[in-house]
């Protein structure tokens, strides 16, 4: 007897725990679902994300002190440090701004380059959270510490952020640098290709199925291009049109005495075709291509550029911070002739201390948030 009845309350008690569970789901179902990408051009910038580590501090303040200067005092900067005392030489670094600045403490080394670290995916419902989509995994995290702090950024920021932010990893290997987004399209590096066929994905086709599924963007991967971040030789401005690099207009404008570049620029054929194929393959999805001035050097990692930038929409008026760099000042003039012939109202970031390692002002800038243009106070002042 007391078999049977004890068998009975099992069934019972699974059969309740099931209720319950088809009622509530699990906590993983219960989050509310992410949406689109968040678009690189599209919106005021709202919230902010900068990595700060004193060590790179000779490569980094010059370019945080001009662009915080620059920018209004509407804009949040969340400044991911490693501890109190890091926070309080950013401070010291960047002397007074308008905007405001607020630490998130890792507690673990990280980096100064903030935006392959996550891409921030809206949400997905009214009042919902912004999603921190994370790579599987960083390049050289088994030997440099800095490079697997990076890896629990996004999870630092969520857990600093809990009310409106929260972590995800992927299950792709990315850098947050491979993905170029604006409100109709994801164009994706063929590196990520490289880097996850055979690894995640069996296909092609079925990166593509994760990526836009994720990313909930049209998806276009390109299949030639520079090997470097797609924020160093492209960028969308809106209005579905693309500003690409090109070497050939840079030629004319640099130097010959301008010694600043690995093995010099890269002015080859073979290096501009990769600049036009990215071209070709914009304007073959429906863009409108600008060319503008870029100088690839010969290690393939070094560029001068004026793509690497962050945009804004204030209203009606659209603001670019524009990277420039010492000795190229005919450069810098044609560059920013480009951004102004766009309905652009350019502040320039001297990024002279950066571009030698790599990256520019969008490398080392992440955005958590934008307002929709329309809900901008200059927009409501216009009407």
């Amino acid at each position: 007897m007391f078999r049977w009845q004890t068998a009975l309350g099992a069934i019972i008690g699974l059969v309740i725990g099931a209720a319950v569970l088809a009622l509530v789901g699990s906590p993983e179902r219960r989050l509310p679902p992410s949406g689109p990408i968040l678009s690189e051009c599209d919106g005021h910038l709202r919230e902010l994300v900068l990595q700060y580590e004193p060590g790179a501090k000779g490569i980094v303040a010059p370019v945080y002190r001009e662009f915080l200067s620059a920018l209004d005092s509407d804009v949040s900067v969340h400044v991911v440090c490693p501890d109190r005392a890091a926070f309080e030489d950013f401070l010291a670094t960047v002397g007074r701004v308008q905007c405001r600045v607020a630490p998130i403490l890792t507690g673990h080394p990280i980096t100064a380059w903030a935006r392959d670290r996550w891409v921030a995916l809206t949400p997905g419902v009214a009042g919902g959270p912004t999603t921190l989509w994370s790579p599987r995994g960083e390049a050289g995290d088994e030997i440099w510490p800095a490079r697997a702090g990076d890896e629990r950024v996004g999870r630092d920021i969520a857990a600093a952020l809990a009310a409106s932010m929260r972590a995800r990893r992927s299950s792709l290997y990315f850098d947050g640098g491979d993905l170029l987004a604006d409100r109709d399209n994801v164009f994706v590096v063929p590196r990520v290709l490289q880097r996850n066929l055979q690894q995640t994905v069996a296909s092609r086709k079925q990166l593509l199925g994760i990526l836009a599924r994720e990313l909930k963007r049209r998806v276009i991967l390109l299949d030639e291009a520079p090997d470097h971040h797609a924020g160093m030789f492209m960028t969308s401005v809106g209005g579905k049109t693309m500003l690409v690099g090109d070497p050939s207009l840079a030629r004319p404008l640099i130097p010959n005495t301008f010694m600043d570049l690995p093995g010099g620029p890269d002015f080859t054929p073979q290096t501009q075709h990769l600049f036009d194929a990215v071209a070709a393959q914009c304007a073959a999805a429906g863009y409108r291509v600008v060319r503008i001035p870029v100088v690839p050097a010969r290690d393939g990692r070094t560029y001068l550029t004026y793509v690497n930038v962050l945009m804004d929409q204030q209203g009606g008026r659209r603001v670019v911070y524009l990277p420039f760099y010492r000795g190229v000042e005919p450069l810098n003039a044609a560059a920013r002739a480009v951004w102004t012939s766009l309905g652009y109202e350019v502040r320039p970031v001297n990024c002279t201390s950066a571009y030698r390692h790599f990256g520019c002002l969008h490398c080392l800038v992440n955005v958590l948030q934008r307002t929709p243009a329309a809900e901008h106070p200059l927009s409501v002042a216009l009407r």
